[in-house]
């Protein structure tokens, strides 16, 4: 891939561009990083139900970027309140 940049070089690309196309596909790559390992992890989750963690699927599909960062920085250690069974009072 290296040996690809003088020729493209050559052709009057200009190396702004070059570096421009390397960063951009740097942080592709990064953004897909962050998105499978935020399916993972919410995937993984114990804390939250089907229904949860259907809900955060949603959320980082419609916001891959935005929606990732909310899931490692307030949904993943979210203090969750779960209403179970509970026994009646005795009277």
């Amino acid at each position: 891939m290296l040996t690809a940049i003088p020729f493209i070089l050559a052709d009057g690309t200009d190396a702004g561009d070059v570096v421009i196309a390397v960063i951009g596909a740097i942080l592709g790559l990064a953004q897909i990083i962050l998105w499978i390992a935020a399916l993972v992890s919410i995937l993984r989750s114990e804390r939250y139900t089907g229904g949860g963690k259907f809900l955060w699927i949603i959320v980082i599909f419609a916001f891959p970027f935005l929606g990732c960062l909310g899931w490692f920085f307030a949904g993943r250690k979210a203090q969750l309140v779960k209403q179970g069974w509970s026994e009646p009072a005795a009277t």
